[in-house]
């Protein structure tokens, strides 16, 4: 009899236990369903592929590609320069003269004509091959080659020439300019006597948005007509 009562008692407590939780479990399973399925249409939607979407990128696509155009700088330049020169020749005499130049740069390549007026005319033509930096209004390390002519009233010869010219900004608009250039021997003049030589040069420059202004010392040795002085010119790029 009291073991028949203690198998009843125990059987109730079970069925209490079961009732309570069983309602819950499917209470919490059936709230988890919706949202179950919600957060996997969300993660469908970020995947999903449709036309609509795809013109919306390409329209974005172009209007990156047009505000990259119209802020990014050409890859055309173009200079146009002219400077006033004080020279001394090597037997002290003064003189002035000036000097004249264009060149035209395609990305890292360029093309410059140069005139110069001094004791004689020269004239110089010379390919720049930019090696370090893509603009000359930044800092910049160039090769030259090139071809000069120079004549006065008695006599012609024309060098081959090679150089190298560095650009370095020490502050936003203020710089300083080297450059070496080497004359190979010189077709002969009319007494067939050949020339050749050096040119160093350097200074400081002032830019001004499109303008610069400069201050050069330069020197030229060798059997050329040797000569040196001071130059102040400037630039307008365009």
């Amino acid at each position: 009899m009291l073991r028949s009562w203690k198998a009843w008692l125990a059987l109730l407590l079970v069925s209490s236990f079961l009732g309570g939780v069983g309602p819950r479990v499917s209470q919490a399973y059936a709230d988890e369903i919706p949202t179950f399925v919600i957060q996997k249409q969300t993660e469908k939607e970020k995947v999903r592929w449709s036309l609509a979407d795809w013109l919306d990128t390409r329209d974005r696509m172009r209007m990156q590609d047009l505000w990259l155009a119209l802020h990014s700088p050409a890859p055309y330049e173009f200079y146009l320069g002219g400077n006033y020169q004080f020279n001394q020749s090597p037997t002290s005499s003064s003189f002035s003269a000036w000097e004249t130049y264009f060149a035209a740069f395609v990305t890292i390549f360029g093309l410059e004509a140069r005139y110069e007026s001094t004791v004689d005319t020269r004239w110089s033509g010379i390919f720049h091959l930019r090696i370090f930096g893509y603009h000359d209004q930044s800092t910049n390390i160039t090769l030259q080659l090139g071809l000069r002519n120079e004549q006065n009233s008695a006599t012609s010869f024309r060098n081959p020439l090679a150089g190298i010219s560095m650009t370095l900004y020490l502050m936003r608009h203020f710089g300083i300019d080297l450059l070496y250039r080497h004359y190979f021997y010189s077709t002969p003049d009319s007494s067939g006597v050949s020339y050749f030589g050096d040119r160093y040069q350097g200074g400081a420059f002032l830019d001004f948005s499109f303008l610069r202004i400069y201050g050069e010392y330069f020197s030229e040795v060798g059997t050329l007509p040797n000569i040196k002085g001071v130059q102040i010119g400037t630039k307008i790029y365009f």
